[in-house]
């Protein structure tokens, strides 16, 4: 049985919440050195200056930087191989 999309997308973002919460227990319990540094890094996708979007009826303001973890990403693939497993 096929998984619908609503559970591949929730499994998909504990699997990224859990990798990142395990990268900062790692960088908090582990001792500070290139393998922790390498686990525990993330990096920030978007703009660092909101893009604002003028319609003259409404105004739109977009511009959230998305970080995103070794461990948060490593969380995601575990999650689509027991996924793909599964079916």
């Amino acid at each position: 049985m096929a998984a619908s999309s609503g559970k591949i997308l929730l499994w998909t973002l504990l699997g990224g919440v859990l990798g990142t919460a395990l990268g900062e227990i790692l960088a908090r319990l582990l001792p500070v050195n290139s393998l922790t540094r390498f686990l525990t890094a993330s990096v920030a996708l978007g703009t660092s200056h909101p893009l604002t979007l003028d319609l003259r009826i409404v105004e739109l303001t977009l511009g959230a930087l998305l970080r995103v973890s070794l461990l948060g990403l490593v969380g995601i693939a575990i999650v689509f191989i027991a996924q793909l497993k599964r079916s």
